[in-house]
């Protein structure tokens, strides 16, 4: 029986909030499949995510997803709903928070937004990334879905009425007589714990909502823990292949070349234009990225060069191509090139780095579930897929996620004790 659901709006979300309840043994698995059908499914699971995909689309249009899934995860009986956030609050938070509260007939979301281990903290209302309001720090700068606010009821209440109370302590109990979405300050991995418990000492389920951070200590306070998963030996290469233009990643890669790790980087046409795609450029490409990941124990396909984004937003300007054409035609031009070189029998462990990449490439591939086994890092996940019959291992993390050295410090790893 499903005890826990997890609503994300993002696949690598889903991944690595998934995965904090399987590495205390809960049986869980992620789909794609907004539409799943939780009042049939018989498989033996503790967990299931259900990734909505809605970060990018209008507040409406996630309002409705959103509430049709909890609406019916409480027709099928789930005791526990968690909605699952972005970690730096971009996306349709308020109208996602409000179609979960609306749904299901409960009177207050217990919000908590922090993730302390990621250097993500609420205080006073404000959220923090490394120490800076959410909306002056790189995140405010984000191409796609800059963030506007640090304080969280703002962001709220630019989305919903439903009102918002800021918690500071959980002592005087007086949130008890509270309605609508309740937000918790967090500075520490101990401050969640203590929400935890203390919302826990409640007779009733209680809706709860936050991103990975959060998620971390649910496995304790459900109940709903088993055998530690075993991280599996990993093939001695690892073939990354990088969409995102978050800094933090565009470093990582950096890092990497600067100590000698081969990258093949993307033109702006080349990642734009499906017209070469099965051609001799394109066979050849892949051709020799198959030879590199046999040289070498990382390689790297690069959606962004040197210039970058500016070339690439020239490029589409000049050709007609509006910012969501930009968005989904280069993840989907990458999804290409790494199903062609899984047939071509790439022996690497794929990392696929951004969750609209993730994303595509399971779309495109007609991947439907994806079970998550451990973090290999903060943020950093491990998981198992089905790939036409095959079991293939797929590593997956967020833009921001992970320090400048990733690469090289993965390399030095027992599961990956061969590369060098």
């Amino acid at each position: 029986m499903i005890k826990l659901l997890i609503i994300s709006d993002d696949f690598t979300g889903a991944l690595d909030t998934g995965v904090q309840l399987s590495a205390d043994g809960a049986a869980t698995c992620v789909t794609l499949d907004s539409d799943f059908n939780m009042s049939d499914f018989t498989q033996d699971i503790d967990v299931l995510v259900i990734n909505t995909e809605t970060r990018h689309l209008n507040r409406d249009q996630a309002y409705k997803i959103v509430f049709s899934i909890t609406r019916r995860a409480r027709n099928a009986g789930i005791p526990y709903i968690y909605k699952k956030t972005d970690s730096v609050l971009r996306g349709n938070i308020g109208a996602e928070l409000a179609a979960v509260l609306n749904a299901s007939g409960y009177k207050q979301i217990h919000f908590i937004p922090a993730y302390p281990e990621m250097g993500r903290i609420t205080k006073n209302g404000v959220h923090y990334a490394d120490g800076v309001p959410i909306a002056d720090s790189i995140f405010g700068n984000d191409p796609f879905e800059p963030v506007l606010y640090s304080d969280i009821p703002s962001i709220i209440s630019s989305q919903t009425l439903i009102p918002t109370h800021v918690i500071n302590q959980l002592e005087d109990e007086e949130w008890k007589d509270k309605e609508g979405i309740l937000i918790h300050d967090s500075h520490t991995t101990k401050d969640m714990e203590r929400i935890a418990h203390t919302l826990m000492t409640g007779k009733n389920p209680c809706l709860l909502a936050g991103c990975a951070g959060f998620a971390a200590v649910l496995p304790k306070m459900l109940g709903i823990q088993g055998g530690k998963p075993v991280t599996p030996v990993l093939s001695p290469h690892m073939f990354i292949a990088c969409a995102s233009i978050h800094p933090v990643s565009l470093a990582q890669c950096e890092d990497a070349t600067q100590k000698g790790v081969p990258q093949y980087v993307l033109s702006p046409k080349e990642k734009l234009d499906h017209s070469w795609i099965g051609k001799g450029a394109y066979n050849a490409l892949v051709n020799e990225i198959l030879h590199s990941c046999e040289e070498n124990p990382v390689v790297i396909l690069n959606a962004n060069g040197s210039g970058e984004p500016d070339a690439t937003y020239q490029y589409a300007k000049e050709n007609g191509i509006t910012q969501e054409q930009l968005r989904t035609e280069i993840v989907s031009v990458m999804g290409y090139m790494i199903e062609a070189l899984l047939d071509k029998g790439l022996d690497a462990t794929a990392f696929l780095m951004g969750g609209d990449l993730l994303y595509q490439f399971a779309k495109q591939t007609g991947i439907k579930v994806i079970s998550p086994i451990c973090e290999l890092e903060k943020g950093v996940v491990l998981s198992e897929a089905v790939y036409k019959g095959k079991n293939i291992n797929l590593i997956s993390k967020s833009g921001g996620f992970g320090q400048e050295s990733l690469f090289t410090d993965l390399s030095k790893q027992p599961f990956m004790r061969h590369m060098v």
